[in-house]
């Protein structure tokens, strides 16, 4: 058995950040990852960047052979990148292969020739997620049924796509394809289109969505997926079917444990199979962490690296940082144009019993809304009518996928909507937009 002061498993951005920093502190690190198709984790190879690259591409009205050749090219030389800069660090060993515990602080790796097991003091987990495969008869039987990594990789543009799950994932790459020529349709159980935003906010992207071609059926739960000659059909409650030439499903994503082995542990899961930790992110095993989609919750890449950060915190900072302290995670829908939100929506404020004001300003009613001809969007604020401080903010339009960063650097630092609104800006630029939205006085 080789020893280790730390192993990670999972190369994702967050056991990236660990084993660089813990490195340059000449700990000795062991980095397991299952493909070396995956180095640098999910964001970088089928995520965030390369679903981002093909909004971006589309937009520009490339074509899907364009867009998908200059993704694969991007992603490949940003995986690279993360293996190369990881190689080069002496204290550093890279292990591909499938990570699993053996104890609770030994680990064996399967690397297709061999097994080697590792031991370790310290061991961090960074496994990230897959997607869910709902219960719906004929899903796992049916050709050109995909997920949003093997829908990617697709040679040709689908003519017809159809995407159960009307969240983040369904409506972003509905988005995409409906840019790239795809006739889309989402089928969403809900009779609620996107109910955890503001109605108003939900009802401007419904209608936008809906002037881009993008068919939109609510109260439509799937109960039968089967083939038909080279089409996948889709059976639904409302007495409907349809006819596609791929379905992408999109009905969100769990904690990936399954070849961790953690029945050789003590570590303990919750009612979601995610990982549980406490506030420097420590697993039920003394000196094994856990840190971004593993513990089952909000599923960000930022919320990984900010997992690493506590845990880099507390074991070679100062020890200031915890997860508790943890507030005002803002997220980003990359739809066309995009929704970001942080905080509280008007119906949440009232339910913690705030007193306060909101604001609903167009994206139209701006200048740079006219300088780029795009008048497409809504922006809504909710404030503390007495102290003054935001409480939350709805965007949706150009550039809201960047202004929101604003808003929870205003938030955390207790920044008035009143000191936000008076602040001088240039011009013309998005950012005036708050100085109507909040004019609430």
């Amino acid at each position: 058995m080789k020893k280790y002061d730390a192993i990670t498993i999972g190369f994702g951005q967050g056991a990236h950040k660990i084993a660089k920093q813990l490195a340059n502190a000449n700990w000795s690190v062991a980095m397991i990852e299952k493909s070396d198709q995956m180095y640098g984790g999910s964001c970088v190879n089928i995520g965030c960047i390369p679903t981002k690259l093909m909004d971006h591409d589309a937009r520009a009205g490339k074509s899907y052979e364009e867009v998908i050749k200059r993704r694969d090219e991007v992603v490949k030389k940003d995986r690279q990148h993360n293996y190369d800069n990881m190689k080069r660090v002496k204290q550093v060993d890279i292990y591909t292969g499938v990570g699993a515990f053996k104890s609770n602080h030994i680990v064996t790796v399967d690397t297709g020739e061999g097994t080697e097991e590792l031991g370790a003091d310290y061991i961090f987990i960074d496994t990230g997620s897959i997607a869910n495969t709902p219960p719906i008869k004929g899903i796992n039987d049916s050709d050109r049924v995909y997920d949003s990594t093997s829908l990617q990789q697709l040679p040709h543009l689908p003519e017809r796509l159809g995407i159960i799950g009307g969240g983040n994932i369904g409506l972003e790459f509905a988005s995409i394809y409906a840019s790239l020529g795809s006739e889309v349709t989402v089928l969403e159980r809900s009779t609620d289109f996107m109910k955890r935003e503001e109605p108003e906010i939900s009802n401007a992207i419904q209608k936008v969505l809906r002037d881009k071609g993008i068919h939109i059926e609510l109260g439509a739960e799937t109960e039968l997926v089967r083939n038909e000659n080279e089409k996948v059909i889709v059976e639904t409650s409302n007495n409907k079917s349809y006819s596609f030439d791929a379905l992408l499903v999109a009905v969100g994503h769990k904690p990936q444990t399954e070849l961790l082995n953690l029945k050789n542990t003590d570590i303990e899961t919750d009612d979601n199979g995610g990982i549980k930790v406490n506030n420097q992110m420590e697993t039920t095993v003394e000196k094994v962490y856990a840190v971004g989609d593993v513990r089952g919750k909000r599923k960000y890449t930022y919320i990984t690296t900010d997992d690493a950060g506590i845990v880099l915190d507390h074991l070679l900072g100062e020890g200031k940082r915890s997860l508790s302290d943890r507030k005002n995670v803002p997220y980003a829908i990359f739809i066309d144009p995009p929704l970001a939100r942080i905080g509280l929506t008007e119906k949440e404020a009232k339910e913690k019993g705030y007193p306060i004001l909101t604001k609903l300003h167009p994206v139209g009613a701006t200048d740079r809304a006219d300088i780029i001809d795009d008048h497409r969007g809504l922006y809504k604020a909710v404030v503390n009518k007495v102290t003054k401080e935001i409480l939350g903010v709805s965007l949706f339009g150009y550039q809201s996928h960047e202004l929101v960063n604003m808003m929870k650097m205003a938030m955390d630092h207790h920044i008035t909507y009143v000191e936000v609104r008076d602040q001088m800006m240039t011009h013309p630029v998005m950012t005036e937009i708050f100085h109507s939205l909040f004019d609430m006085e």
